[in-house]
């Protein structure tokens, strides 16, 4: 019995701990679309360029994870035209990027080569009304996908607060 009874409570330990750990905001739900645009690059330099793609690639794939661990069901769309007014549209524009020097990181270290992403948001509602626009920026001397991931967050603070 004894046995038994440790088991139980490991077991209800495990299950309280483990649903414990899985955290959705609270009134954050239903669709969410996103469109990632990666802004005018005509200033920027084709080294520049690749480094911004793939910075946004994984931007685009963070936030969408982001936006489904707050309790959305979000999904990337690659033109405004495939948002079909089912929940809501996030559109993110690339305001500036300056892709800093890996090189200058590697050697140099702290503060040197930084990369920083500024980044413009429009929130539509269902009939494409824009709810809310609202920009923000990054920089981090460990790269761009830093800049990236803490904008992401803020974009998850920004929806609380907007939809509350």
């Amino acid at each position: 019995m004894s046995k038994k009874l440790i088991l139980f409570c490991a077991l209800l330990l495990f299950v309280t701990f483990a649903v414990a750990g899985v955290s959705v905001a609270a009134g954050l739900s239903g669709e969410m679309s996103v469109l990632s645009l990666r802004g005018d690059t005509s200033n920027l330099t084709h080294d520049q360029v690749v480094e911004l793609k793939r910075v946004g690639k994984w931007m685009d794939r963070d936030i969408i994870k982001q936006l489904k661990r707050a309790g959305f069901k979000a999904k990337l769309i690659k033109d405004r035209k495939d948002f079909k007014g089912s929940g809501h549209l996030l559109i993110i524009d690339v305001a500036k990027f300056k892709a800093g020097n890996r090189a200058a990181r590697a050697f140099v270290g702290f503060g040197a080569g930084s990369s920083s992403l500024d980044l413009k948001y429009n929130l539509l509602d269902s009939h494409g009304k824009s709810m809310t626009t609202w920009e923000d920026g990054a920089g981090s001397s460990r790269g761009g996908t830093y800049c990236a991931q803490t904008l992401n967050r803020n974009v998850i603070k920004k929806l609380k607060e907007v939809m509350k």
